[in-house]
């Protein structure tokens, strides 16, 4: 669109900043494309790659780690002609290669533990790795009644939080920490506990990788495990480690803290 208003302009007899951005907004997008179609992921090129790759060896996880390998691969020769660039002739342009390259480079090997880790963890089901019948506090109790006569009496360090019977959150250690000592006296657990919109929450039959993405999200990094509208359990990023540990050592995984 840009070049064919350049163009029009151009014909028109017409000149100046107006024609000039066009016609570098055109030649800018073309250049992105064309770097784009590059096959490395992330690049759209590499979810052609990927999709390629995995129509000819009918194997979603190898075409997966290939066309995350090939984007690795790009940024790190990004990232070396941009320093070589740049130490060579001090311009910002080669530096900014070199950050694209180290940014690529960065997302592939993401993508790539991603699909590995997705892999390990797809026969899994939330309720093998929660911490099953978590201890629940009432949400109307101080934060230092909290702390006397539940974080130090049990090993949780996370507690669903209950009013009459209801849930309506959840309290970590992370928000006790945060509020001044000075105030967990006259603080309740409800006004620190992350309300309950904001807690991801799951079943036990729920495929653990479709839950990795919500937890990523959550100010807590942690998720509430319902059943009949009643808390059965919580899934914290321990829970996921020892998972991920155990499916590497081909043990079931264990049932711990939270």
């Amino acid at each position: 669109m840009f070049g064919v208003v350049a163009s029009v302009l151009r014909a028109a007899g017409l000149s100046g900043p107006l024609v000039g951005a066009c016609a570098w907004l055109y030649g800018i997008n073309v250049l992105l494309a064309v770097f784009n179609a590059i096959p490395a992921a992330p690049l759209d090129g590499g979810r052609v790659l990927r999709a390629a790759l995995w129509r000819w060896r009918g194997d979603p996880l190898w075409a997966t780690v290939t066309a995350a390998r090939a984007g690795r691969m790009l940024g790190v020769v990004l990232l070396v002609l941009g320093l070589w660039g740049f130490l060579r002739t001090g311009g910002l342009a080669a530096l900014w290669l070199g950050f694209i390259g180290w940014f690529l480079a960065g997302a592939a090997t993401a993508e790539e533990q991603q699909a590995l880790v997705d892999e390990r963890l797809s026969p899994v089901r939330v309720g093998e790795v929660m911490t099953p019948h978590p201890d629940t506090v009432p949400a109307d109790i101080s934060v230092q009644q909290l702390i006397d006569d539940y974080l130090f009496q049990r090993r949780h360090s996370t507690f669903p939080v209950l009013a009459d019977g209801e849930l309506v959150g959840l309290v970590s250690l992370r928000r006790i920490k945060a509020l001044p000592a000075a105030r967990r006296s006259s603080t309740t657990v409800r006004e620190i506990a992350s309300p309950l919109h904001e807690v991801p929450v799951t079943t036990a039959d729920t495929p653990l990788p479709e839950l990795l993405p919500h937890l990523n999200t959550s100010a807590d990094g942690r998720a509430l495990v319902l059943e009949d509208h009643r808390v059965v359990g919580v899934v914290s990023p321990s829970d996921i480690s020892r998972a991920i540990e155990h499916r590497s050592l081909g043990s079931p995984p264990l049932h711990r803290r939270h």
